[in-house]
């Protein structure tokens, strides 16, 4: 009898290990079609994290999956509230304007210390712009307020800011991309939005070129007069 059960352990264990082999076989060779697919098409884009980390992994790349084990400790060590903005801007959180609707547009060039953060707001019929030019010493973390002011906005405005938000697709876009470069500028938008005793926070970083900077032009170049904004012209 026990010869009987040890018998029928083996052979499930056996089993088993040869399930895991099978399974482990297909997903090998359905990766392995997928990377020669890749290879033979200009239309996929191989410089993407993921793909470079499946690849890595596939092929047991220990001296980069070490570099993504770093991007990943640094990014949990530095920005794991990023999207808090805290310690990045001189001003309360969105949540705390007690608004139904807001939106931050935070602009800089690449490497200047120099911000500008636009906040619009809107409250029933009511609807503001927050305008603050700041200089952010990093290196001793304090704020120095250049500029700011408080407009009210047309309500075709807001729609027209909203349109493009919306067409945009603000609310399903990553917060983060990787790619960086040594040049350009940085648009960081913040969203807030209230519904009854619900709300939803989200925000999205994209350096230089983005689908956000429709909406963001036109609060800069349309909202904004020359002498209000950093870059007069147009």
């Amino acid at each position: 009898m026990r010869l009987t059960i040890y018998f029928i352990f083996i052979l499930t264990c056996f089993s088993c290990n040869q399930n895991n082999k099978t399974n482990k076989s297909y997903g090998d060779t359905v990766v392995k079609k997928y990377f020669a697919l890749i290879d033979t098409s200009g239309k996929f884009d191989t410089s993407d994290m993921n793909f470079k980390v499946l690849k890595a992994y596939y092929n047991n790349n220990t001296s980069y999956l070490a570099e993504v084990d770093s991007f990943i400790k640094k990014q949990y060590s530095s920005r794991r509230n990023w999207d808090l903005w805290q310690s990045d801007i001189p001003l309360p959180r969105l949540n705390k304007l007690n608004v139904d609707v807001a939106f931050r547009f935070v602009f800089s060039v690449y490497g200047s210390p120099t911000y500008e953060a636009i906040t619009i707001t809107q409250t029933d019929t009511i609807r503001n712009l927050h305008y603050l030019c700041y200089y952010h010493d990093k290196d001793s973390s304090t704020f120095h307020k250049r500029k700011e002011f408080v407009k009210t906005i047309k309500e075709k405005d807001w729609q027209e800011i909203a349109s493009k938000l919306l067409y945009a697709d603000f609310w399903g876009l990553k917060s983060e991309k990787d790619y960086r470069g040594a040049d350009g500028n940085d648009l960081t938008v913040i969203g807030y939005q209230k519904f009854g005793s619900n709300e939803r926070y989200h925000f999205v970083h994209r350096w230089t070129s983005t689908t956000l900077n429709d909406a963001f032009y036109y609060v800069y170049y349309n909202l904004l007069d020359k002498n209000e904004r950093l870059f007069a012209t147009d």
